[in-house]
């Protein structure tokens, strides 16, 4: 992808970064962006180099939701919705509890991805921006960033499961305190709600990120980050006894491959790991 493509995709040490890329507009989205961005989570998604992927903004911003000038003009390409994709086979999709019960389109990619997510927010993550980070595994933040669950104040509900995602992170109440006031609240607020894991210095996020990132790319074996994320996204649907099975059963299959006896001699030698994904 050129430098003017509004989705800059880059791999560095088993570490694909997908960047918004319309600064001017603080990265806010069309539906044909938004077309391109899914396209590209699925591309890193099936991509056995990439272990771990970073989503953030270029500029200022990490991306201020649904462009709204676009609404109602008619223009190539910026329907109200991107299309639909077709559900992907990606790798791991047969490693541990099925994901696919969560694919409903496009927007639900970072989940049913089998490689860890990280949403580097470096400014504003408003509205559908918010929702989109809210989608990764996990969450770093800029001091300066600031969150907007923006729908009440457009006359729309809890979109594109917003509405199922942040209850389950920071609980009911906190939850509704932002959607219901649709206010705006920064990093250090997010980091103590729980919308994020660790909040930065502007200029020291993205390098946590990067040097977070390429830890879990090289000392993780794919299989397991399979694996345990598949547990994770299923375990607020599953009782516990049927977790537990499942953990058991995957265990079971771990124990027969490369990557665990890779883990094993390399623990033991107490050297790098040099995981293979099988």
């Amino acid at each position: 992808m050129t430098d003017d493509s509004p989705i800059l995709y880059a791999l560095e040490a088993g570490v694909a970064t997908l960047t918004f890329n319309r600064p001017d507009k603080l990265n806010a989205l069309t539906p044909a962006m938004l077309e391109q961005f899914f396209h590209s989570v699925i591309r890193a998604s099936a991509d056995p180099d990439v272990r771990v992927i970073v989503v953030t903004g270029a500029g200022r911003g990490f991306s201020a939701g649904m462009d709204l000038s676009i609404i109602g003009t008619g223009r190539s390409g910026d329907r109200s919705e991107p299309a639909e994709l077709p559900p992907p086979p990606q790798w791991g999709d047969d490693i541990g509890p099925s994901l696919q019960r969560y694919y409903s389109g496009g927007w639900n990619a970072l989940i049913t991805s089998r490689k860890p997510t990280i949403a580097a927010v470096n400014g504003a993550a408003f509205g559908w921006g918010f929702i989109l980070s809210l989608h990764c595994d996990i969450r770093f933040a800029a001091r300066s960033a600031l969150f907007n669950a923006t729908f009440a104040r457009l006359g729309v509900p809890a979109e594109k499961g917003v509405g199922w995602l942040l209850p389950r992170l920071i609980g009911t109440a906190r939850a509704a305190d932002l959607l219901y006031t649709a206010r705006r609240f920064d990093g250090v607020e997010a980091e103590r709600l729980g919308v994020v894991n660790a909040v930065f210095d502007d200029d020291a996020l993205m390098p946590h990120v990067t040097q977070y990132a390429r830890a879990i790319a090289a000392n993780s074996a794919p299989r397991a980050l399979a694996a345990m994320k598949a547990q994770i996204w299923t375990a607020a649907d599953d009782v516990y006894d049927e977790g537990f099975a499942a953990a058991n059963l995957e265990q079971d299959r771990c124990v027969a491959t490369e990557d665990f006896r890779e883990g094993l001699s390399s623990y033991k030698a107490k050297r790098a790991p040099n995981f293979v994904g099988r």
